[in-house]
């Protein structure tokens, strides 16, 4: 392990230098760094060290600014600082950026040895992580049949809609579909009797065995085999395959299953599509064909444009989109909310004339939805929500433009009566927020303790204050702080010390710290500076009332 020594005075280098390579042999000294004036990060940068021993006065006034620099920049390389025990809290502050440990000057060879184990004990387990972490990169690369069965469910069962999310996936999965794609389900007959009789192991391997039988039966036919569940197997075929080639297929791959397993399987068939995002609309037909099997038989090869050669609005309906929309509507984002409900009518659009009353229904289901999410959050207006969708006037739509128009201005109302909602409760989280910071900014700050008494989440607080004050909340402490310690600096003669408590600070020299950081100067010279002002502005007044009399 390489490290690095900071510290303008040479002696102590020196010291750490011999220690390190006496009681540390397994430890390297790289090299030392003494100016306060130079680039430490092109120091680090050449020394390229894990460790750094440093003197924390080294790096001046601006220390947490300096550490952070560090951290940002190389966040592997780890410190142990020593210095006073005025310097406790900086010191603690500093494990923020990187610190391990710190000790007090003057340094102990045992308090050295004590961080330098606890660096090595570190480094350690950060090599031991890394490890395992090749270890488990190795395992996953063993496993990624799964993630590719994890990929094909979601695709199938339509979670994955964006073109380019498919094709990327396909590509790192290194899955090769043509155009033409469509669905199958291999489903076990008689399911539930057959698994009476099985024990959980065998039911693992009878699905296994439809899984192998169908995929040895598909052969060079171009396909993607996988389990959905316990009794059924998914099919993805590519190319442009007519009707009558896919069920020729599948009635050789139902005959070779049962050859192979003994076992009778009934296939459900979508449609095929050319677009690769319409493979989840084909699944759906063909788990619908599926069900079929109870007028036409078990053991059977059906596909859904037998059964239902006209339905094409139930299977492309995208009911994920209309659970989003329910979301986002509760939320108040109508813009969100416009695009989603184009997307539901151009879904239903591009299934052809829709069956009488099926629109008013659909649209009255995302009301119901919406109003069931509401008492389910507990907000306090569910009664608003038919007043907002008029019932009625829903019901009464005869077609998708009419529909579209009615829905979208009642859903443009319910957005604005959202966001009125939650810009009352933003404005009243921001305003609580102020008051408890006016009344406790002297204690310990914590988001989390700021949130836990007001009710609310660290995320929530700290993105409402954000968006009112533009400064995160921590910075407005701050500064309610400094003008604090500014106002009892002028108006009293309060010792240094107790303005240092009275504003939050426990160390005096922290406090004339941040103040520096804040204001440009030490507190003494603020007060000062303010006073020969003062006394100059009064006794300018009294020449000017002798000339005047």
């Amino acid at each position: 392990m390489n490290v690095m020594l900071v510290d303008s005075d040479s002696e102590n280098i020196k010291n750490f230098r011999t220690y390190i390579r006496t009681s540390f042999p397994n430890l390297k000294v790289v090299g030392h760094f003494n100016n306060p004036d130079k680039d430490i990060i092109a120091a680090i940068k050449d020394m390229k060290p894990s460790l750094i021993i440093a003197d924390i006065k080294f790096f001046g006034g601006v220390r947490f600014m300096r550490f952070k620099e560090v951290h940002d920049k190389f966040p592997d390389v780890r410190f142990v600082v020593y210095g006073t025990f005025n310097d406790t809290d900086y010191m603690k502050r500093a494990r923020d950026f990187g610190v391990i440990d710190y000790m007090y000057r003057p340094v102990k060879p045992t308090e050295l040895a004590r961080c330098l184990n606890l660096a090595l004990g570190h480094f350690k387990k950060v090599d031991d992580q890394k490890q395992s972490s090749q270890k488990l990169s190795q395992k996953y690369q063993d496993e990624l049949s799964h993630y590719e069965t994890m990929f094909l469910r979601r695709l199938a069962e339509g979670h994955i809609l964006n073109e380019n999310e498919i094709r990327e996936a396909m590509t790192y999965f290194q899955i090769k579909l043509d155009p033409g794609y469509s669905a199958a389900v291999v489903h076990i007959d008689h399911f539930r009797q057959i698994a009476l009789t099985l024990t959980e192991s065998e039911k693992h391997l009878l699905i296994f065995k439809i899984l192998q039988g169908t995929k040895e039966a598909l052969g060079e036919w171009q396909s993607l085999v996988f389990m959905m569940n316990f009794h059924s197997v998914a099919v993805l075929l590519g190319g442009d395959n007519t009707i009558a080639d896919t069920v020729a297929i599948f009635e050789e791959v139902k005959q070779a299953v049962f050859e192979r397993t003994d076992i009778r399987v009934s296939v459900g068939i979508g449609r095929t599509y050319e677009n690769i995002t319409d493979i989840c609309v084909s699944y759906r037909e063909a788990d619908a064909a599926f069900r079929y099997r109870n007028r036409m038989g078990y053991n059977t090869v059906i596909p859904l444009e037998f059964v239902e050669p006209d339905n094409r609005i139930t299977y492309r309906y995208p009911s994920d989109r209309e659970e989003r929309l329910v979301y986002m509507a509760v939320v108040g984002d109508y813009d969100y909310c416009k695009q989603v409900l184009l997307e539901l009518f151009d879904a239903l659009a591009q299934g052809g004339a829709l069956p009488e009353g099926l629109l008013p229904k659909i649209l009255m289901n995302i009301v119901i939805r919406i109003s069931r999410y509401i008492s389910e959050q507990n907000l306090p207006f569910a009664n608003q929500v038919m007043r907002l969708f008029p019932t009625a006037e829903i019901l009464a739509v005869k077609n998708l433009e009419e529909g579209l128009t009615t829905f979208d201005k009642a859903l443009e109302s319910f957005c604005n009566y959202m966001r009125a909602y939650d810009d009352k409760k933003f404005n009243r989280m921001y305003e609580d927020v102020k008051h408890y910071v006016k009344n406790h900014f002297s204690e310990h700050f914590s988001t989390a303790k700021i949130a836990v008494n007001l009710g609310t989440t660290p995320e929530y607080l700290g993105r409402v204050f954000s968006k009112k004050e533009g400064i995160p909340l921590f910075e407005y402490v701050m500064r309610i702080r400094i003008d604090t310690a500014r106002n009892l600096l002028k108006d009293t003669d309060m010792p240094m010390e107790d303005i240092s408590v009275r504003v939050g600070y426990e160390d005096v020299k922290y406090f004339a710290s941040i103040f520096k950081q804040y204001q440009g100067m030490h507190p003494g010279e603020y007060r000062a500076g303010f006073r020969a002002t003062k006394d100059q502005t009064e006794e300018t007044l009294t020449d000017s009332e002798i000339n005047a009399q």
